[in-house]
Order: structure tokens, then sequence, then C-alpha cells
């Protein structure tokens, strides 16, 4: 069952999400102009512009996407294009992991292995308290 809800996450971001719900959301904002997509693919139609430093709620994040909602207008952005304040503890639950030093949620006190990849396995086990 683990397995196949793993795959879930990874194939199918959509359905993965609807499965979810929205109920642990965070408050972030956009790290730079972005477009809002409908779909969690760049070839669907750009519902409008994000401006950099736009607030924003981020319902979930993918390897590539994350679910948000700017106002009353929901759809996706890159993950790259995302950011929201806290520890890995906060941000993995939410689907923001493993996160490399170009993306948005980057930064060095969320590496603390300085390893290039922030809130990985490691730092989230740290920062739960639990290492």
């Amino acid at each position: 069952m683990l397995r196949a809800f793993r795959f879930l996450l990874r194939s199918a971001p959509v359905l993965a999400f609807a499965m979810l719900g929205s109920g642990g959301a965070l408050s972030g904002w956009a790290t730079r102009i972005a477009p809002l997509y409908a779909m969690p693919n760049q070839k669907s139609a750009a519902l409008l512009t994000l401006p950099a430093r736009i607030p924003l709620e981020v319902q979930a994040c993918f390897a590539m996407w994350c679910q948000v909602k700017v106002g009353t207008r929901s759809g996706w952005l890159v993950r790259a294009a995302v950011n929201v304040p806290g520890g890995c503890s906060a941000l993995v639950p939410l689907g923001l992991k493993n996160l490399w030093s170009g993306e948005g949620a980057y930064s060095v006190t969320r590496d603390a292995n300085r390893n290039g990849r922030a809130c990985d396995q490691t730092e989230y086990l740290q920062s739960a308290g639990r290492r």
C-alpha cells in the first residue's frame, strides 16, 4: 500500500493532492516572477503571472510543482519559485524536501550538513528532534 501511494505522489500530483486534501497548507511567497498554471504542466494554460514576493498559500508540493492558492485563485507553481518560513520540520510534510541550491526554498540554514541539498532526510530528522 505504501509503495502504491509513493508511486501516486511521484507520477500523479493532481490525483495525490486530491487524496491528501489541503489540511497542512502554509503561508509562503513566490521567490521570482512566475506563471501560475491550471495544471502541473508548463503546456497547460497559464492563469496569471505572479510577481516576486507575492504572498500565497502553499497547499502541497511534489518533485517539480506546488499546488498554491493566491487570493481566490488556485493553481500550480513551479517548485523552484516557492518559499515558506520555518525549518525542515515544517517544509518536509508539505512536500518541500531535498531542496537544491537553485530552488527558492533552499537556504544554508536548512542545509546543516552543507551537501547542497536542504531538508534531506538528515536535516529533517535533526529538525524534528529524531536524531
